[in-house]
Order: C-alpha cells, then sequence, then structure tokens
C-alpha cells in the first residue's frame, strides 16, 4: 500500500471523474488534487524508503 500512495496518476483520475461529469467548480477541483499529488509524493517517498528495508526482506 505504501508504494501506491505517492502515485499522481490516483490523484488526478479522482480528480479527473468530477470534471468529466460537467461540474461547475473545476478550479477548485484542480487546485485540491494539484495539492494531494504535492503532499503525497513527498510522503509516500519516504515511507517507501523507511518501510523498504524492514517489509521487503528475504527470510531464508
Amino acid at each position: 500500500m505504501v508504494a501506491y500512495f505517492p502515485k499522481a496518476t490516483v490523484q488526478a483520475t479522482v480528480g479527473a471523474i468530477p470534471l468529466s461529469t460537467g461540474v461547475a467548480s473545476e478550479k477548485i477541483i484542480i487546485t485540491i488534487v494539484t495539492i494531494a499529488i504535492i503532499f503525497s509524493a513527498p510522503l509516500g517517498a519516504i515511507g517507501i524508503r523507511v518501510l523498504g528495508d524492514k517489509l521487503l526482506t528475504k527470510d531464508i
């Protein structure tokens, strides 16, 4: 789940759904999606770096 968190495609898709249906507040939606991408990308990268070694160990 941590690896999927910083994906900008997910946030962009979530923002595109209301825009495709014709919601009137498109500037607000684009702003919220952009802010979500800006905050989630670094947090996801940190989470991958911190948890990657702990979760991706090979038990022999």
